[in-house]
């Protein structure tokens, strides 16, 4: 329960950062540099270089921050990513298994190859350990992935190959994506000329600027981000930088004192002198039992920032570790902490999300 309970919190703690600042207006958005216009009628470096060939006519490829990230618990909408534990388990794999490309026979014969590779010591069976060294592994797989298609999308969009990608080229191939005429687009941005769009649009433009903000993060030229930049914005996942924005960002909307420290009370936004254990809703008691059993770590009555940091890092070996354990806890049916290869294909559908019935326990007749 309280690993379940650790996989919940995350998602919620992500959800923060992913989610929560969108709400904001472009207009009231504060941005490195007060003087410069925020809004989405900025002027462009150069007009001429928002007048250009489409580069994204393939549906397919959304030129948007991607709302869901792979190896990370919470998609960028706030939604919990269900494909999780597959995506940290499987890696790469996870298409074959998800497209129908693995007979049951294959399924059981690759789930019998990464059992294997997992276990470096031998011994049959999956402990911690290894189990968490897999999970890195695979998360730092994703993030290579990420930065990779990251780079051929930034290389197509900087069209005039200066290494730099304006905020009005992005809108102006954003929206043409959606259907809208670049040149005229491109056009009223050079001119300050606002483009009429839906208030559905108008909201998502706002979400995606407030993210460029974050990513432009002390850039004197916010307007513009680089390769780097542009990483930042498309996959935060991948940046320390970010989850240090990430820990800030969650600080100001939960430290109600500015302390850099969470209570128990601050947690569940509720006055100090009230009460906490007479909180008998339902989403009172989750928070506090989220608190008391997940985030606080220590168990002092206190999170620092230090603490957030080390919780949230999708790097770190906490991390590493809790989701190792909840992996164990899927299959571990003697339990003793440990996942044999038969518990793993008896359980495949915690892993792989299909079920292989029969054919773990007949899996040493067919060796």
């Amino acid at each position: 329960m309280v690993e379940l309970q650790k996989s919940f919190v995350i998602c919620l703690l992500f959800a923060y950062y992913c989610h929560a600042k969108s709400i904001l207006m472009i207009k009231d958005k504060k941005v490195p540099k007060a003087d410069h216009d925020a809004d989405v009628d900025v002027q462009v470096i150069d007009p001429n270089l928002s007048i250009k060939e489409a580069v994204f006519d393939d549906p397919d490829v959304d030129i948007a921050p991607p709302k869901h990230l792979d190896a990370v618990k919470i998609a960028r909408d706030g939604h919990i990513n269900s494909n999780f534990h597959k995506e940290v388990f499987l890696g790469e794999d996870i298409a074959n298994f998800e497209n129908g490309n693995y007979e049951l026979k294959q399924q059981k014969n690759r789930l019998i190859k990464i059992f294997e590779t997992i276990d470096a010591n031998k011994d049959k069976t999956l402990d911690v350990d290894e189990l968490a060294a897999w999970v890195l592994q695979k998360t730092r797989e994703h993030f290579k992935e990420a930065k990779q298609g990251n780079k051929e999308k930034f290389d197509k969009l900087d069209g005039d190959h200066d290494g730099h990608l304006t905020w009005n080229e992005y809108l102006t191939e954003f929206l043409g994506q959606r259907g809208f005429d670049k040149g005229d687009v491109a056009n009223k941005l050079a001119n300050k000329i606002k483009v009429d769009v839906t208030e559905e649009l108008k909201d998502d433009i706002e979400d995606i600027k407030d993210k460029w903000l974050q990513a432009a993060g002390d850039n004197d030229d916010w307007q513009s981000l680089n390769a780097d930049e542009f990483l930042d914005f498309q996959h935060p996942e991948t940046s320390r930088g970010m989850l240090a924005f990430l820990v800030r960002d969650f600080l100001d909307d939960i430290d109600i004192n500015g302390d850099e420290i969470i209570t128990v009370h601050e947690y569940m936004a509720i006055p100090s002198d009230i009460d906490v254990d007479q909180q008998s809703d339902i989403w009172a008691v989750e928070r506090r039992e989220e608190f008391r059993n997940v985030i606080d770590q220590d168990h002092d009555g206190n999170v620092t920032k230090i603490e957030l940091e080390q919780f949230l890092d999708p790097l770190s070996e906490s991390m590493s570790e809790q989701e190792a354990r909840q992996l164990i806890s899927f299959g571990d049916e003697d339990g003793n902490g440990l996942l044999s290869l038969d518990e793993l294909l008896e359980n495949s559908e915690f892993y792989t999300g299909s079920k292989l019935y029969n054919y773990a326990r007949s899996v040493h007749e067919d060796l």
